[in-house]
C-alpha cells in the first residue's frame, strides 16, 4: 500500500488534473444542471464533447502521449466479438439486478439517464453516440492507460477508476440506479483491460443505448 500511495504521489501535477478533469467534471456538470441552472441538450452535448477534447489535447500536447497510449489502439475482428457480447452482458447484468434493487426497496429516478426526455429521436440518438464515445474516454481509456503507466497495476488502474466513477456518481443518481450502472460499469471496465483498446467498449456503450432509445420510440 506504502509503494503504491508513493507511486500516486508521483504523478506529476498536469496528469493528477488532467485525470481530476477526466474523472469528476461530468458528474459536477450534471450535478449543477439537476440542482443549479438546466443544461439544454444541445448545450449539453456542446459540453461534453468539449470536455473529451480538452482532456485528449492536454494528454496529447501536455503528457506527450500518442492516441494509441490513451486507449486509441487499432481493433481487430476480435473486438467486434468483445463488443456484441459486453453489450448482451450489460443488457443481462441490468435484467438481473432489477429483482435484487426491488427487493432491497432502493429508490430509483425512472427517468435517470434517459436519453429520451424531452427530445426527437435524432437528438436522442446524438445522446447515445456522444455519451458512448465521451463517457468511454473519460472513465477507462484515458484515466486507465495513465494509472497504469505509475502504478504498474491494470487491477488497481480499474478499481480505481471504477471507484472514482460509482463515487462521483452517488451525487447524482438515487442507490437503486447507482447500483446498476456500477456494475456495468465493472464490466466495462473489465472488457477494457482485457482488450486495452477503447472500441468494444464504445461500441457495447452505444448499442446498449440505442437499443433502449429505440424501444422507447418505436417498442
Amino acid at each position: 500500500m506504502r509503494d503504491l500511495l508513493s507511486r500516486l504521489a508521483d504523478i506529476p501535477p498536469v496528469t493528477a488534473g488532467n485525470l481530476a478533469l477526466s474523472l469528476l467534471a461530468l458528474p459536477l456538470i450534471a450535478l449543477l444542471g439537476e440542482r443549479v441552472v438546466e443544461i439544454g441538450p444541445i448545450a449539453e452535448l456542446a459540453v461534453q464533447w468539449g470536455l473529451v477534447a480538452a482532456v485528449v489535447g492536454v494528454a496529447v500536447s501536455g503528457e506527450d502521449q500518442s492516441f494509441a497510449e490513451i486507449g486509441f489502439r487499432r481493433p481487430t475482428w476480435g473486438d467486434l466479438g468483445y463488443t456484441l457480447a459486453t453489450a448482451v452482458a450489460a443488457l443481462l447484468v441490468f435484467a438481473s439486478t432489477d429483482p435484487v434493487v426491488e427487493a432491497l426497496g432502493l429508490p430509483v429516478a425512472g427517468d435517470a439517464g434517459t436519453m429520451t426526455a424531452g427530445v426527437g429521436v435524432g437528438v436522442a440518438l446524438a445522446r447515445v453516440v456522444t455519451t458512448g464515445i465521451v463517457e468511454e474516454i473519460l472513465f477507462r481509456g484515458y484515466p486507465i492507460e495513465r494509472l497504469v503507466a505509475y502504478t504498474g497495476s491494470p487491477l488497481v488502474a480499474g478499481g480505481l477508476t471504477w471507484g472514482v466513477f460509482t463515487f462521483a456518481h452517488a451525487a447524482v443518481w438515487p442507490a437503486g440506479n447507482l447500483l446498476q450502472v456500477a456494475a456495468v460499469a465493472a464490466v466495462l471496465t473489465a472488457v477494457y483491460l482485457r482488450r486495452r483498446t477503447l472500441f468494444p467498449v464504445i461500441g457495447a456503450h452505444v448499442l446498449v443505448w440505442a437499443l433502449s432509445v429505440m424501444g422507447q420510440y418505436y417498442g
